[in-house]
């Protein structure tokens, strides 16, 4: 049987892959989305051609993703950009229900999913091709799991919240220090008005940035700091929780289509609050 085989042109050879899996991991901590690296192999070899197989795997990829033919006969891996391990694993499955349909072919894998953009591209080869070995061993469909990568790095998330009245701005204070969320390192400042927070270096760092505040506020209100952040370049890290003793129809249009994410009705309930809070976090990461 010939084993030799020569790569397509939108083939990626083996010497090439940490290229692409350092530009597609570099960005999982800005955007929170993981990427999964598939390492993928024949159970059953018999007489199979490993370019037709290679074929059908290209077909089979999205645009986004990246198909690499490994050095070693009838391996390949796939960096499927965006994707978590549960994706992954979905797409084996349709993966290996088609080509089961033709040539009767047999195959079994192992899933890395990376967390986070400090994963080693050689740690996780290293990884991916014990685990794929262990799979081949197990029998054909099997699919093993590497655990190694896919703690996500710490989200830092600023909170500021513009509030006049010292209580309403100590309880608000205290309800977010109490709040218990993995995977974030929170950090709050309050201000009495909006002067002295559009005055502060503060708010200008990339970080995501949630604000609460009043809308009635000595020197600066809060229409005139919405109206400053949303016209920043970076105005979408923003999420704004407008405090207002406004409840009509037409305060609440004119706050949201200023660029409010949640309006709250004084008095407010701090279970709600911090429900909302809470649902904001899980946009950060999913």
């Amino acid at each position: 049987m010939d084993t030799s085989f020569i790569p397509h042109e939108d083939i990626i050879e083996e010497k090439y892959m940490s290229r692409f899996f350092q530009v597609l991991t570099a960005s999982i901590d800005r955007t929170r989305m993981a990427v999964s690296v598939i390492f993928l192999s024949v159970v059953d070899i018999r007489d199979q051609k490993e370019e037709d197989i290679t074929v059908f795997l290209e077909n089979k990829i999205r645009q986004s993703d990246v198909l690499c033919h490994f050095e070693a006969p009838f391996q390949w891996g796939l960096i499927l950009s965006q994707s978590g391990e549960e994706e992954a694993c979905a797409f084996l499955n349709r993966l290996f229900s088609d080509m089961s349909l033709q040539d009767d072919l047999s195959f079994s894998a192992s899933i890395v999913e990376i967390g986070n953009s400090d994963a080693a591209f050689d740690k996780v080869v290293e990884k991916g091709r014990e685990s794929l070995k262990l799979a081949l061993q197990t029998g054909p469909g099997h699919i093993e799991y590497v655990k190694d990568f896919k703690k996500k790095s710490l989200v830092h998330l600023k909170l500021s919240i513009l509030e006049e009245n010292d209580i309403l701005r100590n309880v608000i204070q205290t309800s977010l220090e109490d709040l218990k969320i993995d995977g974030f390192q929170l950090e709050i400042r309050t201000f009495q008005d909006g002067y002295d927070f559009l005055n502060s270096d503060w708010y200008l760092s990339s970080h995501p940035h949630v604000l609460i505040m009043n809308d009635i506020l000595p020197r600066k209100n809060g229409l005139e700091v919405l109206h400053t952040v949303r016209h920043l370049p970076n105005n979408k890290k923003f999420i704004v929780f407008m405090m207002t003793q406004r409840n009509s129809e037409e305060d609440m249009v004119y706050a949201y289509e200023s660029g409010v994410d949640q309006y709250l009705v004084k008095p407010f309930s701090l279970r709600l609050f911090e429900a909302q809070i809470k649902r904001v976090f899980e946009r950060f990461w999913s």
